[in-house]
């Protein structure tokens, strides 16, 4: 077994092997960004531990000792291995973290309730959802994977289409019952829960209202809680069908009406063009469109996209 007590410092090896790639004290200095004076101590350093002469003035230049020669081989080689075997450390490392990102509203009520499933059968894998307005940049690496809802126009990225949706008005059950709610009409005179991201108007159109968008009333710019709003009886909530669905099978929330309007916007599965083949990307992919192959457009009138 090696004595590691008779080992050179490995910043000292480092130095050797660039000395002897370059024969100059001057070349390795500017290989590894170190002035000529460092350079040369760490030399004389390593010769006086080992005890053998590893160069001989040659010119201007430095040239090995036979000894040095078969030596600067070993060393350059088991350098490499080394910086291989670190590598594939890190390259490990980052392998276990998945990091997802995605909107609050859409990790809140579509992608946390059944992330469990995912994580209970890749244990070998650390999830990290980034949940926030602000989108990752994904060419960046500040995320591996995105869930976007857009148009699904995403340059230099790998863009795979995974869900359309619909939106339709919701409330609570309490609320329809406090208010006889029947007929669309008496929405003019309703509290309207309101998205600046999502207009009423394409719904008014499409059920035969002639009415303005909402001026009045709460604003939300996270989905999630403009839904709880309308659970706790607040007012009602043009909701996303994705969003909508966990909440409308616990009873929290009810559609009033049956009229449903296809949504411009698509959710899309995002990612780096050179990660497509990486084994966590791949297995959260295949969960992920399994997870969405059960989802199925909402029941009653469907109406088109406006954009359409």
């Amino acid at each position: 077994m090696t004595d590691n007590r008779r080992l050179p410092p490995l910043g000292s090896l480092r130095v050797f092997v660039a000395a002897a790639r370059s024969q100059s004290v001057t070349g390795a200095a500017a290989e590894l960004h170190l002035t000529h004076g460092a350079v040369s101590h760490q030399l004389r350093q390593l010769q006086d531990q080992l005890g053998v002469a590893l160069f001989e003035r040659h010119g201007r230049g430095l040239k090995l000792t036979a000894q040095a020669a078969v030596y600067a081989e070993q060393v350059a080689r088991a350098l490499g291995e080394i910086g291989q075997a670190t590598e594939q450390l890190l390259a490990m490392r980052d392998y276990r973290r998945l990091r997802v990102s995605c909107m609050p509203s859409f990790a809140a009520r579509w992608l946390l309730p059944r992330l469990g499933s995912f994580i209970s059968h890749h244990r070998e894998l650390d999830v990290e959802v980034q949940s926030s307005a602000r989108l990752a940049d994904i060419k960046g690496g500040e995320a591996d994977v995105a869930l976007r809802f857009g148009h699904g126009r995403y340059p230099g990225l790998s863009c795979r289409l995974l869900m359309r949706d619909w939106y339709y008005p919701v409330c609570s059950p309490e609320f329809i019952a406090r208010h006889a709610l029947l007929d669309p009409a008496q929405l003019g005179e309703l509290p309207l829960l309101r998205s600046n991201d999502e207009l009423w108007q394409p719904w008014f159109t499409a059920a035969g209202l002639i009415v303005d968008e909402p001026q009045r009333g709460a604003v939300f710019d996270d989905s999630n809680l403009m839904l709880m709003a309308a659970a706790s009886g607040q007012g009602v909530a043009l909701a996303r069908h994705t969003l909508a669905l966990d909440g409308l099978a616990s009873g929290a929330l009810r559609r009033p009406f049956r009229l449903a309007v296809e949504s411009p916007l698509s959710y899309y599965f995002i990612c780096r063009l050179a990660d497509e083949q990486q084994a966590g990307i791949v297995a959260f992919r295949a969960w992920v469109f399994e997870e969405a192959a059960s989802y199925r457009a909402p029941d009653g009138e469907l109406a088109p996209s406006p954009q359409s």
